[in-house]
């Protein structure tokens, strides 16, 4: 819980700048997009490239764990094997894919009715795990020990994982140009985010740690809602619990969905990428931006199920979208403090504010990289360098501008 509250801290000083933004530079592309104004083109097309792969990662990071609870649901002894949960998540992809081609705002109904039963749910049962019998040690070690007691790596590690944990609030900076009323209710809405989702995950995080301790999680850590559930007793929380993650995974992936998909059809109407990706169909939804990142994720999901435990393939997954999403928000940061920076009335919450965050992050990410599994730091250095070629062959190869008509589209449908 504590390296979540500093990631918290850490996150609440990005989104401050992802407000102000929003408010003044709306754009669906939001943090590649803000990165091209204040840096140029080709830097602009190094964030797209962190943003494509750190939300490919998200998506991906959601849908294993939903296939792990779903086969755990209906076939538990399938439940561990990483290709059937690969292969169940992706189709909770392509179903979450077409529940956000029907439309943002039905979609967001449905989501909506659904987080009140989460909650609730999420409510009922952290309050009964706070008061049952605890599993961890009889004597445990105190808030302010933490990081003592894990180590500085351990704690390190546990805020870079936070950057996962916490994300989807920046959903709302991608839906800027779809705001309706006041335009300053995107950045609004992703402080809010941000803050609720770090009070809801504060909260069942310490009152699940004392139903299950430290070494209990570290053995369930693939499938920990599951554990929770046998801890709190009964088949019956079985079914609850697993039914309320699902219903979790279904409004996650449809909020990485749509932040992936509004991203890449700004990336297609620059230019960044094919022209086919920046337009819209005759119910201006960004078809062909959705349908190819749905198809190309689901494959590379299969890909990832050929790891030889699910608990491996999850790790990757988690590391991977963790560093890169942490890379994205610093150069978020990064274009905020560039942006704002000769206006003197956006010199605290466009630059200084923002500054901090940025520092913060970057220590936290470097931090992360030089001392984690060597695997894992290949996959995330491996991926930071093939940013560069895309970078250049949008710079060099690529075109300098979309074609007038998909420049011009008109506006997302609401």
């Amino acid at each position: 819980p504590t390296a979540l509250l500093a990631l918290v801290v850490i996150m609440l000083c990005i989104a401050v700048g992802f407000s102000r933004l929003s408010l003044h530079r709306p754009n669906a592309g939001s943090s590649y997009a803000w990165i091209e104004m204040a840096f140029g083109r080709a830097i602009g097309a190094y964030g797209a490239w962190l943003l494509l792969v750190s939300n490919f990662f998200a998506t991906m990071a959601v849908s294993i764990p939903a296939g792990i609870y779903t086969l755990d649901l209906i076939n538990p002894s399938r439940a561990q094997n990483p290709f059937w949960d690969a292969a169940v998540g992706g189709i909770w992809i392509l179903g979450s894919a077409v529940l956000l081609y029907a439309g943002v705002r039905p979609t967001a109904l449905v989501t909506a009715a659904l987080l009140i039963f989460e909650l609730v749910v999420l409510a009922v049962s952290a309050v009964v795990a706070a008061l049952h019998p605890s599993a961890a040690p009889a004597r445990p070690t105190s808030i302010s020990s933490a990081p003592l007691a894990i180590g500085a790596f351990g704690f390190i590690n546990a805020m870079t994982l936070g950057i996962w944990m916490s994300d989807g609030w920046e959903v709302s900076a991608s839906t800027s140009e779809e705001v309706s009323g006041q335009q300053s209710q995107a950045g609004r809405g992703g402080i809010t985010g941000l803050l609720v989702t770090a009070v809801i995950l504060l909260g069942c995080m310490i009152a699940y740690m004392h139903l299950g301790g430290i070494a209990g999680f570290s053995e369930h850590a693939d499938d920990a809602m599951a554990y929770v559930a046998t801890r709190l007793g009964g088949n019956l929380w079985r079914v609850i619990v697993i039914l309320t993650v699902l219903i979790s995974t279904c409004t996650a992936l449809w909020t990485t969905l749509l932040y992936l998909s509004r991203s890449v059809y700004a990336m297609g109407r620059n230019g960044t990428l094919p022209s086919l990706f920046g337009t819209l169909d005759r119910r201006a939804e960004p078809f062909w931006s959705l349908l190819g990142i749905a198809v190309l994720v689901t494959v590379c999901e299969l890909l990832v199920g050929l790891s030889p435990t699910a608990n491996r393939a999850l790790a990757l997954v988690l590391n991977a979208s963790s560093v890169f999403l942490g890379l994205l928000f610093c150069g978020s940061a990064a274009a905020s403090m560039r942006i704002f920076w000769n206006q003197q009335r956006e010199r605290i919450q466009g630059v200084i504010v923002p500054g901090i965050g940025f520092v913060a992050l970057c220590i936290v990410l470097a931090a992360t990289i030089r001392f984690e599994d060597p695997v894992l730091r290949a996959y995330a250095l491996v991926g930071i360098a093939l940013g560069i070629p895309f970078a250049l062959l949008v710079r060099i190869g690529g075109q300098q501008a979309a074609p007038q008509g998909v420049r011009n589209q008109p506006p997302l449908a609401p």
